[in-house]
């Protein structure tokens, strides 16, 4: 879990966290490949490749790769927070305000009276190229105040935040302070090559471990960095089985319905797995067979039970931190587990030691959607959704169990260790 934390003070955005995987897979031997470029790959090779500088795919060769398939894991590494506008300077009078809009669905009121990053990436003009810089300043930039109670006194009761009024950020209070000459500054650039930017708020305070024993984990954007720093973990560690071609995906945009091409809705999944296939020789119809025998472990974490709200949850299937891999199901097909793909997945975990539990939400409190689904309807192989269990959810600084990191990666390890093969329609070996 320290190895995580480390992780998390690196990744204020998807940018930073892509960033940093890339480099991690660098220095464990994957080559790094351009889309536009022709590939040819090898047995045993490791690659991988960036999209949008903010969504990572990488995959390893086996020796053998007669009755091929496929090993896939998915997770995301966006967050809910706020977004830059364009012309984001506000003048208030004696103020500067920042404008924003909202990314995804945050909780409002965690990100009041929180000292605030800006983070992302910026693109500027460099020598007759667009060139993309990441960005962060790594100290308090700007701050959301609350209101003070003496001014609203219902504020205790309940209160609808307006994000367009109230969720702007104050930046300064002297208007010869400009934004975009701190970033000129701080990526050492001309303000007059700057083009444009994805810049988001994030939290300054990185995380930590609470609790007697150390058994909690606090720290922003836990959903959804947790399982991807797990998958890539696993994947880091271990070799794939014969016949198997092990794959991670960490998508871009899924807190806003992954429909980008770097998000989960787009043929980045299919085209690759159908452009690894071709270049080793294999032809379309083998391609297509492949898939019948492929696995996909859709990764992104769960609604922990929470006892300060336990008529939220579902008497017989709430998950708890600290209880191992959540596996989820949901009968309106937003979660894509099913009795195959959890019987699969069953095996898998007892044959790593990887605790699991099941989770269904209450029939009256319909949860959210996750990656699996959505690439279902790109790649229509077998597929199951599990996450680790949190509390808070969406807010800048979200609980989780500080154990069960450790059981997702036991069971993954396990999953790209194994080589499937569809016997029938409803059997598998393995």
């Amino acid at each position: 879990m320290r190895g995580f934390l480390d992780f998390i003070k690196d990744t204020p955005t998807a940018f930073h966290a892509a960033n940093k995987i890339a480099n991690i897979l660098k220095g464990n031997g994957y080559i790094e490949l351009n889309e536009s470029e022709e590939w040819n790959l090898e047995r045993g090779g490791k690659y991988f490749f960036t999209r949008n500088q903010s969504s990572v795919f990488a995959w390893e060769i086996p020796m053998d790769f007669r009755d091929l398939s496929f090993n896939i894991t998915a997770a995301h590494l966006d967050s809910p927070t706020f977004k830059l506008k364009p012309n984001f300077t506000l003048d208030q009078g004696k103020y500067i305000k920042l404008n924003t809009e909202v990314y995804g669905g945050p909780i409002f009121m965690s990100w009041l009276d929180r000292p605030l990053n800006i983070a992302g990436k910026v693109m500027v003009m460099e020598k007759n190229k667009v060139k993309t810089k990441l960005l962060s300043f790594n100290r308090a930039i700007c701050m959301i105040p609350n209101c003070s109670i003496h001014y609203n006194r219902e504020l205790n009761k309940g209160y609808a935040f307006n994000p367009q009024n109230e969720m702007l950020p104050i930046f300064t209070d002297n208007k010869n302070n400009d934004l975009l000459d701190l970033i000129a500054k701080e990526l050492n650039v001309c303000k007059e090559d700057i083009l444009s930017y994805d810049l988001y708020l994030a939290l300054l305070d990185r995380g930590m471990l609470v609790g007697p024993n150390n058994e909690f984990v606090m720290a922003p954007q836990i959903d959804n960095l947790e399982c991807s720093y797990g998958l890539l973990n696993a994947l880091l560690s271990e070799v794939p089985a014969k016949g198997t071609v092990n794959v991670m995906c960490l998508f871009d945009n899924e807190e806003i319905g992954s429909a980008t091409r770097q998000g989960a809705a787009s043929t980045t999944l299919y085209d690759l797995l159908e452009r690894i296939t071709l270049s080793l020789g294999l032809s379309s119809e083998e391609f297509r067979r492949s898939l019948a025998s492929s696995y996909f472990i859709s990764a992104d974490n769960a609604q922990g039970f929470h006892p300060s709200y336990a008529s939220k949850y579902d008497p017989t299937n709430a998950c708890y931190m600290n209880e191992g891999i959540v596996v989820k199901n949901a009968a309106r097909g937003s979660y894509t587990t099913d009795a195959y793909s959890l019987a699969i997945f069953k095996v898998l975990c007892e044959r790593s030691g990887a605790r699991y539990q099941l989770n269904t939400n209450r029939s009256d409190v319909p949860g959210g959607s996750t990656l699996g689904a959505i690439s279902q309807t790109k790649v229509s192989i077998p597929s199951v959704d599990i996450g680790l269990a949190q509390v808070a959810m969406h807010s800048s600084y979200e609980t989780a169990g500080a154990k069960d990191l450790d059981d997702l990666v036991k069971a993954i390890k396990e999953f790209y260790h194994t080589h499937f093969h569809t016997i029938n329609d409803g059997t598998v070996e393995f």
